[in-house]
């Protein structure tokens, strides 16, 4: 397994950009890092959006990081211009990292108080392909679109955890039911529905000082982010892909919470001769280095693989590769600037107020109420 462990925190690398403009995008992020504090800036307005956010060096790691690890060309190239307009103003630079982290790596984010990953319910049924493809309205009886992905994709992903190949222990029930008790022994355990994207799209980006926002007038949801970045098409961009199997997959709940907590993340495999991406083959990659993953999740398997399935001619596809590639990029950059601990910072759950008379209630105070300005702010 590789061992490469992503240090928190860790300085960028140094600058070995040929291309004039990447290099000197990236020799801003490099310059802004050596900064500790936004106080140094003496001679440059710095809002209070930018002084309760990030500080300088953390926000110099996740644009350069973004840089070193962009998807795409179009999407380094779009990042580039966008430090190229920022000159070395702290105030701009600063702005242009708040959108890659709440505007763009939020949406892979969850911290499980999102719609998406509330566990669904015990009731749902398990359906073998044999019976849909006998009665094509057992899947379309089915009103809520949640319940609805559940069953597509028990049924494309073989009632299986996609890393582990645990059996969902309500098929193996199922089973056990159907056969008489004759069931192959196996693994089995709960499992739930694992979303790649797991909030909305059409969402506003909070938290932003109005010049910043007048630079980027384009930058206001979390899909102009995607569509910017990642080179998605405006037209493909909307809250439908969050209930589609395009974004989703069957996963235990320890890889999924790792999973949605961009703790761990898929890379495509290629093949050894050509280089050539082999489809529907991913590497799982740990936050804390390879090594670790065995210790997280018991059973992982050395590759996951995703197919697609056809039931009578209805076709459920498997997770979109641009959505998985770009869920990897956003987790590598929040980790590897350490930007993740302001990401949970803002979005954990917030304590009842009774809570609030305990040890700690100021800081905790004071960072519910930034949070709530900075979502007033927009």
């Amino acid at each position: 397994m590789n061992s490469s462990y992503i240090q928190r925190s860790a300085k960028l690398p140094p600058n070995d950009y040929d291309d004039n403009e990447t290099h000197t995008a990236y020799d801003h992020c490099l310059w802004l890092e050596k900064f500790d504090s936004w106080n140094t800036f003496v001679d440059e307005t710095v809002s209070e959006e930018v002084r309760m956010d990030m500080p300088p060096a953390i926000a110099a790691r996740v644009l350069g990081y973004a840089i070193r690890v962009a998807p795409n060309d179009s999407g380094r190239n779009a990042l580039v211009s966008d430090i190229l307009a920022c000159g070395k103003s702290p105030e701009l630079l600063a702005g242009v990292a708040h959108f890659y982290v709440y505007g763009l790596c939020r949406i892979f984010y969850n911290p499980f108080n999102g719609l998406p990953s509330r566990p669904i319910p015990d009731g749902t049924p398990r359906l073998s392909l044999e019976a849909i493809e006998a009665d094509q309205s057992l899947l379309s009886e089915y009103s809520s679109d949640r319940a609805r992905l559940r069953i597509q994709t028990l049924l494309r992903d073989n009632n299986r955890c996609v890393f582990t190949g645990c059996l969902d222990y309500q098929q193996f029930v199922h089973e056990w039911k159907v056969t008489g008790g004759k069931v192959h022994p196996c693994t089995c355990g709960p499992t739930n529905v694992a979303h790649i994207i797991s909030q909305s799209l059409l969402e506003n980006i909070s938290g932003i000082n109005p010049a910043v926002q007048a630079k980027f007038e384009w930058a206001r949801t979390a899909g102009a982010m995607l569509q910017h970045f990642g080179g998605f098409k405006a037209h493909n961009l909307s809250d439908e892909i969050l209930h589609s199997p395009k974004n989703a997959f069957t996963a235990s709940l320890t890889p999924l919470v790792l999973f949605e907590d961009l703790k761990i993340w898929l890379t495509p495999v290629k093949d050894v001769e050509t280089q050539a991406i082999i489809p529907n083959t991913y590497r799982l990659n740990h936050y804390l280095g390879n090594e670790h993953i065995p210790f997280g999740i018991q059973d992982a398997k050395s590759e996951v693989n995703f197919r697609s399935i056809s039931i009578g001619g209805i076709v459920i596809p498997p997770p979109d590769p641009q959505l998985i590639v770009l869920h990897g990029v956003c987790a590598e950059i929040v980790c590897k600037s350490d930007a993740m601990d302001y990401l949970e910072e803002r979005y954990k759950d917030i304590e009842p107020f009774a809570a609030m008379t305990a040890s700690g209630a100021v800081n905790e105070l004071t960072r519910v109420l930034k949070t709530m300005q900075m979502a007033a702010d927009t």
